[in-house]
């Protein structure tokens, strides 16, 4: 019984440490980041910006609960505090400014809280004027879903992560459903160490799909991550980066379409890749391969911690990010604001 005690007293303790620590690494961070960086919140994870760009909608953690804080006021509120779930795994802004939320069972393991990331999450739809009961969509993705910004589109993977389906939101009555499902790509006779995300439609015309394809092998199925488009309409598919034995993930699109943000670890050396020693690039969607770094958390600050995750807001003129943990992926505490007219004054003036 003594020892099982001082395994609590040990274990309390080192959360503690462990706490002091993240806590003193965002301190220190933000003393040495440029000023176009700003602390929104030091908890939290995957931020989502609301339709009108007011808000940021996240995750508590990996998997928990819906939070909404806002940009201006910093009012923090949980937003998924009025029904049971067994943990929500993604939470995305739909056009008109219901949710779209990624739902595991209703049986939470705590031992393995990401039993249903790939496994089968169940999309629901969480609207402003219920918004205490997610209607199903009777559809199941594996990873995050995709959304267009300006219709009621979205787009997921299926379990294995092989395949793609689009389909179309509508309200009958209003609860919502899903209509015009379809199976844009589908890899089901290729190597079982392909895997494919979907991330975002490409405004103004979402006539193309962006996602992000990974391939490895028996020991790492996502060794290397490349940005893909697919046009809906010619079916032709477009490769957008083209790094060997890098990892490149497609994440927020700009509102013009011209842009988007990926987290990379083409900074690195050979050796380093791979480890999650990720920071956010701005991507010219032109066919280029251009690419800008927006931050450098990977490798100036501590080699512990990344920028991962970023969504850019309805204006093209605000980054969200997430201060990533380099121990897996979408693992992080706390989101940062990255001014983009900001950083665009302090290069002219540096």
């Amino acid at each position: 019984m003594k020892s099982g005690k001082s395994v609590i007293i040990i274990g309390f303790f080192l959360l503690q440490l462990m706490n002091r620590a993240n806590a003193q690494t965002i301190e220190s961070l933000m003393d040495e980041l440029p000023p176009y960086f700003s602390v929104l919140t030091t908890w939290g994870v995957r931020p989502e910006w609301d339709e009108k760009s007011e808000n940021i909608y996240f995750l508590n953690k990996l998997v928990g609960d819906v939070f909404k804080i806002n940009i201006m006021t910093r009012e923090v509120s949980q937003v998924t505090s009025g029904f049971y779930h067994g943990g929500i795994h993604r939470v995305l802004c739909l056009s008109n400014g219901d949710l779209l939320l990624a739902m595991g069972s209703n049986i939470f393991d705590a031992t393995n809280p990401e039993k249903d990331r790939h496994a089968g999450l169940g999309l629901y739809v969480l609207t402003k004027d219920n918004p205490n009961n997610p209607y199903p969509l009777n559809a199941f993705c594996d990873e995050g879903p995709a959304v267009s910004k300006n219709s009621m589109k979205i787009a997921w993977t299926l379990e294995g992560q092989r395949e793609i389906k689009t389909g179309e939101i509508y309200y009958d009555g209003g609860i919502p459903h899903l209509k015009d499902e379809e199976t844009l790509i589908s890899y089901r006779d290729s190597s079982a160490y392909v895997r494919l995300e979907t991330q975002d439609f490409r405004p103004p015309l979402n006539e193309e799909l962006i996602y992000t394809h990974y391939w490895g092998d028996e020991k790492d199925q996502y060794f290397n991550s490349q940005v893909f488009g697919f046009n809906l309409i010619t079916k032709k598919t477009t490769k957008y980066t083209d790094i060997p034995k890098s990892y490149n993930e497609a994440e927020g699109i700009f509102p013009d379409g011209k842009f988007m943000v990926i987290e990379s670890d083409r900074h690195q050396p050979m050796e380093e890749r791979n480890k999650y020693k990720l920071d956010i690039y701005k991507l010219k969607l032109d066919g280029s391969g251009e690419v800008e770094r927006l931050a450098d958390f990977s490798t100036r600050y501590f080699n512990v911690i990344k920028s991962d995750n970023p969504v850019v807001n309805n204006k093209g003129n605000m980054i969200a990010h997430q201060f990533g943990f380099q121990k897996g992926a979408g693992d992080g505490k706390g989101i940062f604001l990255l001014d983009l007219e900001e950083r665009e004054k302090f290069k002219k003036k540096n």
